[in-house]
Order: structure tokens, then C-alpha cells, then sequence
């Protein structure tokens, strides 16, 4: 198993708590393509969102981060159009 010594976190802020457990829960869905390389923790504290991402290359850790981000941007306009 690979050492996974590259760490981002994330804090995102939401407008209320609803909205950042609502989010949670739709981008902890999907499980991270390769997770024996890559790990990610997702949690809603209060009214943000906090994400942390670990790897084993910076390669693979800003790969995932850059698919998070897509699939958060995504969640933020639905989220927009229907709250």
C-alpha cells in the first residue's frame, strides 16, 4: 500500500448548515477513482463543507482535487438554482 504523504484540505463555505450537509452528501457519494493512490475525508461542520485529500504524488493529489473541484462547482449552482 502506498504512503500517503501529500495533504490538501479544504474549507467551503455555505450559507447555512443545511445547505454545506446537503453537499456533503451529494459529493461523498462518488468514492475516488483510485484510491489505492489517492484518499479523501469529506465532512459538514456548522455551515462548511471540509474536505482533506491525501496521496501519494503531488501528481495524483492535484488530479484529485481538480475533479472535486468540478464535481463542487456542479453541486454550488444546483444547490444556487434550488435553494
Amino acid at each position: 500500500m502506498a504512503e500517503f504523504t501529500h495533504v490538501a484540505t479544504l474549507a467551503v463555505p455555505f450559507g447555512e448548515a443545511r445547505l454545506a450537509q446537503v453537499a456533503c452528501a451529494s459529493l461523498g457519494a462518488d468514492q475516488e477513482l483510485s484510491s489505492d493512490r489517492v484518499s479523501r475525508t469529506i465532512s459538514a461542520k456548522d455551515a462548511v463543507l471540509e474536505v482533506e485529500f491525501r496521496a501519494e504524488s503531488l501528481r495524483m493529489l492535484r488530479v484529485s482535487v481538480n475533479g472535486f473541484m468540478d464535481s463542487l462547482i456542479l453541486v454550488a449552482k444546483t444547490i444556487e438554482a434550488f435553494a
